[in-house]
């Protein structure tokens, strides 16, 4: 990480990096790019984050329900 990068703040460098993976899907051009990709992405990006911490809900319930 160079100065700086690293004199940006976690808020700024995740906005710089959701700007550049829009500009991949908006600012290229090809058959996976544009605005049909993108909403697809996310829509995937959403079901896989909210599958994944489900299975972390899962496991301090379980955690959880041993104490009880």
């Amino acid at each position: 990480m160079t100065n700086s990068e690293s004199s940006k703040t976690y808020e700024d460098r995740r906005y710089e990096r959701l700007m550049e993976s829009i500009d991949e899907y908006l600012g290229d051009q090809g058959p996976d790019c544009g605005t049909g990709p993108l909403f697809r992405d996310i829509q995937k990006a959403c079901i896989d984050l909210k599958s994944y911490h489900q299975e972390c809900v899962d496991s301090f319930t379980t955690v959880q329900d041993y104490f009880q």
